[in-house]
């Protein structure tokens, strides 16, 4: 529990370009929700005061690709077109993310590369961080990666692997990371579909 939030444990090959030209809006409609309710942003108290939490979506042009945003965003409360970048290639066996855009790809691009590998109608992924829906998932039976797995490595991604294909993912579409405190993921095949995987859990912890 004690590895620092946010630090890029893949193989990264990076080319700095101009704004993605895919469009995020709705995405960051989102995201600046969630950073509201305080699921994704930085606190100097919390994970060595490091930013915490991301989304992405599949890539409008390219099915193969996905955006994210960017390394170390939490802090903004509000995105722009400019924090958010394009992964190209992502390949878990050789722990490799190739990417092109304004910032660098969040720390946990393995595992979201992972769900869009999976299964195609994935269409957005999102990663937030919650003492209190965490524990509500562990509390409560919810899908939970194996309590030895760090985030952003390969084997958080076979972890995501398992689950999903566990078939214990495909009504829920939400699991908890028991290694990486109080991150939590939802998914699903829009990104509405994803925010409101995240709302149920959240109506559910607030019920109890």
């Amino acid at each position: 529990m004690s590895e620092l939030e946010g630090v890029i444990k893949y193989r990264l090959d990076y080319e700095q370009s101009e704004t993605v030209t895919e469009n995020v809006d709705y995405l960051n409609t989102w995201r600046s929700i969630l950073h509201g309710l305080g699921l994704i942003g930085q606190d100097s108290s919390r994970y060595a005061g490091y930013g915490f939490g991301n989304l992405s979506q599949r890539s409008q042009v390219n099915d193969n690709q996905f955006v994210i945003s960017g390394t170390q965003t939490g802090n903004l409360e509000v995105l722009e077109q400019s924090d958010y970048v394009c992964v190209n290639h992502c390949d878990i066996d050789k722990n490799h993310v190739i990417a092109r855009g304004p910032v660098k790809p969040s720390s946990e691009a393995l595992t979201h590369s992972m769900f869009y590998q999976l299964e195609p109608s994935i269409q957005c992924v999102i990663h937030v961080h919650s003492p209190v829906l965490w524990r509500f998932g562990l509390d409560h039976d919810y899908p939970v990666t194996d309590v030895s797995v760090e985030y952003g490595t390969r084997e958080m991604a076979t972890e995501i692997s398992r689950l999903y294909l566990s078939g214990r993912l495909l009504q829920q579409k939400t699991l908890v990371m028991a290694g990486h405190e109080d991150g939590v993921i939802c998914f699903g095949g829009s990104v509405d579909q994803a925010g409101l995987a995240l709302v149920t859990l959240l109506s559910a912890a607030s019920e109890g």
